[in-house]
């Protein structure tokens, strides 16, 4: 549900272009303030500097929700938040905060105004967004604004009225019919992909007009759901096209992000029916009004096989897509990354980033990257590693396709990251030649903001390497390890060194 569909985009070869930085520069809260100081220079928005991310969820342990549970209790939270900051974790994504059911981890929402019964209130979540800015962790949330839960008073209001003949305000949030056999409320096959006219979907399999007994009406669904007892039902789609459920959307919106919220994860928008880019942009608008850089994200965009994903950032005026160049679980053809680790072969990495993710950082975006489990130590420091080193944000996000803690040693990395303008996420990058490039894997990586450059070399083999790195292609006399703190050695333009199985080794370029 997380993630949607995409078919391994055209390789392009993108010369890095960096991310012009906006003005705002981050508070003590987590937040971004502008210095009216024009001697100030301005820093990036937290989502370009954070290290990584964590999914984590407020619901109560149950068989439907399957991400690590943060606790709203002010002392318990405390905790938390440190032992996931001492693991180089800067900001934190609670998934379905509102009151919802049990489809999606709690996706299908009952009241998009309030916790879940017994969690406490909008007061303590308030707080809970404050104690995180304390220590200098972001939040952001995740949730849906394309469904409800088949129980939320909403819906049963809107079956209430249409049953009565009312048009009402609830009765306009969804689509309803006469007829099972009525035309889809919404059809397209681009960026919002509705029935979209891609080979291995059927449409008419997944969405359809579905009997309601209350409204004596059919209602247009698209998503399967779960009840109390985890039975199958099918939740009711939004309606984007009557201008009721996008209002509705935009005070929802308003209503969290006056909590303190330092952006949004929103699901699956490809699949709201009657959603466009002029709804898309009000959206937007409606988180920006508020104070600080915001990190908004679009589950899904980026990530269909008609889907080039630069329009998300460069039309869309989102800020940061998935890294579905990397990896589509889903599709056994389009998983690069698992490919080119298992396969030791650094060259099916190199050609996804040039893909996917120099397309978007060069169109002004920034990617995240769910932390794949590949259910061997070594090679999941590598995975870790290289993301770390890419330009990606990582996410720990859930323990089924993804996992949920960093790997031993990956910590150190990830607060290096934070710390080093030339591993942003704006940051640029080009592959540098090495005596056994079927194994190594070395590349320049340029700072934004030009205040540094850092050669990453990694070895994809479980074996030792000796090896050299072809430093005549760098403007640089010095190459200092930013992890044993030692300079290394230059020999008739090589750097030369040991690499261990699956090792790597992050060098300053220096000039004298």
């Amino acid at each position: 549900m997380y993630f949607r569909s995409l078919s391994r985009l055209t390789a392009l070869l993108v010369v890095g272009v960096v991310l012009t930085c906006s003005e705002p520069v981050l508070s003590q809260a987590g937040h971004s303030e502008t210095h009216s100081n024009p001697s100030h220079k301005a820093a990036p928005p937290w989502y370009v500097t954070a290290a990584a991310i964590h999914r984590v969820t407020l619901k109560p342990t149950t068989q439907f929700w399957k991400f690590e549970h943060l606790s709203l209790d002010a002392a318990q939270a405390s905790s938390q938040l440190r032992a996931w900051k001492e693991e180089g974790i800067d900001a934190i994504e609670v998934f379905a905060p509102e009151e919802g059911g049990n489809s999606y981890d709690g996706l299908d929402a009952k009241n998009r105004y309030s916790l879940d019964p017994g969690l406490g209130s909008i007061d303590d979540f308030r707080r809970l967004v404050q104690q995180a800015h304390s220590m200098h962790i972001a939040v952001v949330t995740f949730q849906n604004l394309g469904y409800a839960a088949l129980d939320a008073p909403q819906f049963k209001q809107a079956e209430e009225d249409v049953h009565a003949g009312r048009t009402t305000r609830e009765s306009q949030f969804f689509y309803w019919s006469e007829r099972a056999d009525a035309p889809a409320p919404a059809t397209g096959s681009s960026y919002f992909l509705i029935r979209p006219k891609i080979a291995g979907y059927d449409g008419e399999k997944t969405e359809f007009w579905q009997w309601s007994d209350k409204a004596q009406h059919y209602y247009w669904t698209r998503w399967r759901g779960k009840d109390a007892n985890g039975e199958t039902t099918h939740l009711p789609q939004y309606s984007w096209s009557s201008p009721e459920w996008p209002r509705e959307a935009n005070r929802v919106v308003d209503f969290w992000m006056k909590t303190g919220l330092d952006g949004m994860v929103i699901d699956a928008v490809n699949w709201y029916p009657g959603y466009d880019w002029k709804k898309n942009a009000v959206l937007l608008a409606s988180v920006r009004r508020f104070p600080g850089d915001k990190l908004i994200l679009p589950e899904g965009g980026g990530a269909f096989h008609t889907d080039d994903p630069t329009g998300w950032i460069r039309d869309g005026a989102w800020t940061a897509l998935y890294d579905y160049g990397l990896d589509i679980w889903w599709e056994k053809q389009s998983r690069p990354m698992f490919e080119s680790i298992n396969a030791e072969d650094p060259a099916i990495f190199e050609q996804a980033l040039q893909s996917y993710h120099d397309r978007v950082v060069a169109a002004g975006g920034i990617l995240i990257q769910p932390v794949l489990d590949f259910k061997d130590q070594d090679k999941q420091r590598l995975a870790e590693g290289l993301l770390a080193t890419s330009g990606d944000m990582l996410c720990y996000c859930e323990p089924s396709q993804s996992i949920v803690h960093p790997a031993p040693g990956i910590p150190d990395l990830l607060k290096l990251k934070s710390q080093h303008p030339a591993l942003y996420q704006n940051s640029a990058r080009r592959r540098i030649a090495t005596n056994h490039d079927k194994s190594l894997y070395a590349t320049l990586r340029y700072a934004a903001d030009k205040s540094e450059r850092l050669l990453v070399v990694f070895n994809f083999s479980s074996q030792p390497i000796k090896a050299e790195v072809d430093i005549g292609a760098i403007n640089g006399d010095q190459y200092h390890d930013l992890e044993s703190d030692n300079t290394a050695v230059v020999e008739d333009k090589m750097l030369t060194f040991d690499l261990a199985g699956y090792g790597h080794r992050i060098f300053r370029v220096e000039q004298k």
